[in-house]
């Protein structure tokens, strides 16, 4: 069982997801959250994050009802207004696709 998968975020719907910007979540090089500084809805808004998840390119949306997404970079469920420093707008990562 990878590390992630013991994080639960691989698990039913999210085990073939992809990103906002159509990557696939894969279960074995993903980050942890302590390693990329991430930061739930209160920290990030105490730190005034201008960014959140649920605008990220990485982010997964949330797709079993809980209020959680997932990440296709970091373990874990993810909250959606939640903030990390491998934050990527969808626009910029699209540029860089050109």
């Amino acid at each position: 069982m990878s590390r992630a998968e013991m994080h639960g975020c691989c698990a039913g719907p999210y085990r073939t997801a992809r990103s906002q910007a159509g990557e696939r979540l894969n279960p074995d090089p993903l980050a942890r959250k302590e390693d990329v500084s991430f930061q739930g809805t209160e920290a990030a808004v105490e730190a005034g994050a201008a960014e959140s998840g649920e605008d990220c390119a990485e982010s997964i949306p949330d797709r079993n009802g809980d209020g959680f997404g997932a990440c296709a970079k970091v373990e874990g469920y993810v909250d959606p207004a939640g903030w990390c420093v491998l934050w990527e707008s969808t626009e910029e990562h699209e540029a860089a696709d050109r």
